[in-house]
């Protein structure tokens, strides 16, 4: 997480949280003349609704014209996560044991970066990844993100008939 990601964290995670959501992550992305300010957000519960967008969306647009936290143009974006949600903290990798992920590291080990097995674990600052028979141990300053890969909707709390 940069330090303006985190900055923006302790500025709209309250607000986020007030409304009974979570704040999954913060993504700045595109250029300096063309910005998008996304925040992702997730219910414990139940799916995200666009009327959950459209609050959170109204509400955190007041505190950043009040605070004016970045200096450049931007669009302000506010999504869920989606079922093959993006995986950046080892918190996010918990409720997923058991649930098939790629795991995208900062740095090579072995010779590659990038690995894609069953979330066997989280602990200790790390996740474990079984891949067949050889279960890895992934320190989370290693891992640049992970994303789960859905093989079974209803695995993961959706429904077939996508409703």
């Amino acid at each position: 997480m940069t330090l303006k990601q985190q900055q923006l964290t302790e500025l709209l995670q309250p607000s986020v949280v007030s409304l009974g959501l979570i704040l999954w992550a913060i993504e700045i992305v595109g250029r300096a003349n063309r910005r998008t300010l996304r925040l992702v957000i997730d219910h414990s519960g139940r799916p995200v609704t666009v009327e959950d967008c459209e609050v959170v969306s109204r509400q955190v647009s007041r505190i950043l014209d009040v605070n004016d936290p970045l200096q450049e143009r931007y669009t302000l974006e506010v999504s869920s996560p989606g079922i093959e949600r993006t995986l950046y903290r080892l918190e996010h990798f918990e409720p997923f044991v058991g649930h098939q992920a790629k795991v995208k590291l900062k740095v090579p080990f072995e010779g590659r970066k990038n690995y894609l097995g069953v979330i066997a674990g989280v602990g200790d600052q790390a996740v474990l990844l079984q891949q067949g028979g050889i279960e890895y141990e992934f320190p989370s300053e290693q891992i640049e993100r992970g994303q789960l890969v859905v093989t079974d909707v209803e695995q993961v709390g959706g429904r077939q008939d996508g409703k």
